[in-house]
């Protein structure tokens, strides 16, 4: 029974519907400041590729905050790639809301369930920035959230989301390490 059940929840979840793990709708205040701008850090430990700071634009160069996702928009991503260059990578992305645990009445944040729709992406295809030179770098990255709007259409908009991105080295030879943990927490805007 329980195997039928499971079967069922992944294919519904597989058709693009997102489905919060643990919280209920309330009243819960934006984290780190996430009402006016984007809030982007590196996961504990030491990457190859770490990212200094970031910032999303629209099709005409003005900062895009809170973020429409459903519009063209160029993420400005300051990094720095400790590591080697880098021909070939792929990118697990996972989706969190903030919002009040129904268990414990605290805000945090709950992993949405999003099935394998974000995993393993061709990072160099989507982002278009391979190779991944060394040293400091400045990317300008043109996004069409189109292919994940399965995913964007669940989501609630005026509220704090987080987007935890994963990047593994599959140049040939590797092991598929690795190489980048990056969060991103963030608003989408009121018109989705």
């Amino acid at each position: 029974m329980w195997k039928i059940f499971l079967i069922l929840l992944n294919l519904v979840v597989g058709y693009g519907f997102a489905v919060p793990i643990k919280h209920i709708e309330d009243s819960c205040t934006y984290p780190n400041g996430t009402d006016v701008k984007i809030h982007t850090y590196n996961c504990d430990g030491s990457w190859p590729l770490m990212v200094k700071d970031s910032q999303v634009y629209d099709s005409n160069g003005n900062v895009m905050y809170p973020i429409d996702p459903r519009k063209a928009m160029i993420l400005d991503l300051i990094s720095v790639n400790n590591g080697i260059v880098y021909t070939d990578n792929k990118v697990n992305v996972a989706i969190y809301s903030f919002g009040k645990n129904w268990i414990t009445g605290n805000c945090e944040w709950s992993k949405l369930y999003t099935g394998t729709l974000l995993a393993n992406i061709d990072g160099c295809e989507f982002a278009h920035n391979c190779p991944l030179q060394t040293g400091d770098l400045d990317f300008k990255l043109p996004l069409d959230l189109s292919p994940f709007a399965a995913i964007v259409n669940t989501l609630a908009s005026n509220k704090p989301y987080q987007l935890e991105v994963r990047m593994f080295d599959f140049n040939e030879g590797s092991k598929h390490e690795e190489i980048a943990c990056v969060v991103a927490q963030i608003r989408f805007s009121e018109g989705n």
